[in-house]
């Protein structure tokens, strides 16, 4: 999830810093798990309830936050489970882009799970792409689809 989170974000142009920023947070994203009192099936947080998606992210940049350094990471870990925006509005453009690609890297991770065939790779990014404009930023979902396009 981390390398394919890089890969949109090299893609979509970030610089150094932010791809640094966004390697620490894939890489972390998931660490509010640790505190669930009951693990989520097979892992998928893309399944859990938006309240739940919610709790655990909150959970993962307080951990963050706890190292003191990294605040920029934890921000990111605090915000990846915001949709890109909501109904009747425009885009919340205070959600970090690194957050954004988070989003959609984790979704289509989670979507995929073990079964790496074409058809459930295909069936992953259909998904993604119904929740378009609304739960996934179109400029993110585009770079991962030119991403998996060149991996394949």
């Amino acid at each position: 999830m981390a390398e394919l989170s890089l890969a949109v974000g090299r893609d979509l142009g970030l610089g150094e810093r932010a791809l640094q920023d966004l390697e620490y947070a894939a890489l972390l994203h998931d660490i509010g798990r640790l505190s669930l009192a009951e693990p989520i099936p097979g892992g998928a947080t893309v399944m859990a309830a938006p309240g739940e998606q919610r709790r655990i992210a909150d959970l993962g940049a307080a951990v963050v936050r706890e190292a003191g350094v990294l605040d920029t990471v934890a921000t990111i870990v605090e915000r990846q489970t915001e949709p890109y925006r909501r109904r009747l509005q425009s885009d919340d453009v205070d959600v970090p882009l690194a957050s954004r690609i988070i989003k959609a890297a984790n979704a289509y991770d989670d979507l995929v799970g073990d079964d790496h065939s074409q058809a459930r790779r295909l069936e992953a990014l259909e998904r993604i792409h119904l929740g378009l404009a609304y739960e996934y930023d179109p400029r993110v979902v585009s770079a991962l689809s030119r991403v998996l396009q060149r991996a394949d």
